[in-house]
């Protein structure tokens, strides 16, 4: 059985969704998983940069994460600021770079990482 990626960031940056296309994050991720043919759900921890910065997470961002677990998702933390708000929250994850990274090799690791994760969740 396959499970389905859930890619975690940390808040939508001004837009209603997570990684918009028209965020750096956005383009680079999603043109990622387009050429790996991953559908994933886009999942942001936080509702605005104050909520970030505070890293503590709602309740109802709580229950979705452990709805994902209980759907026998894998959740992918995007960045290492982001695993470590998910962890400390005691939820298992997978760290991969945050595909804004400024150093492309970070961006390559990435689309490596998730490749393989793909291989194996669908196998």
């Amino acid at each position: 059985m396959s499970k389905k990626i859930i890619l975690i960031g940390g808040y939508p940056k001004g837009y209603n969704e997570p990684f918009h296309i028209k965020t750096k994050s956005g383009k680079i991720l999603r043109k990622i998983t387009e050429d790996l043919k991953i559908c994933p759900t886009f999942f942001d921890l936080w509702d605005t940069q104050k909520e970030e910065e505070s890293r503590k997470l709602k309740n109802s961002t709580k229950n979705k994460l452990s709805k994902f677990i209980k759907n026998n998702c894998r959740l992918i933390a995007l960045g290492r600021y982001i695993e470590k708000a998910v962890t400390n929250n005691g939820y298992k994850c997978t760290y991969l770079p945050h595909p804004a990274s400024r150093d492309k090799k970070y961006v390559n690791i990435l689309k490596k990482g998730l490749k393989e994760i793909a291989k194996i969740i669908n196998k």
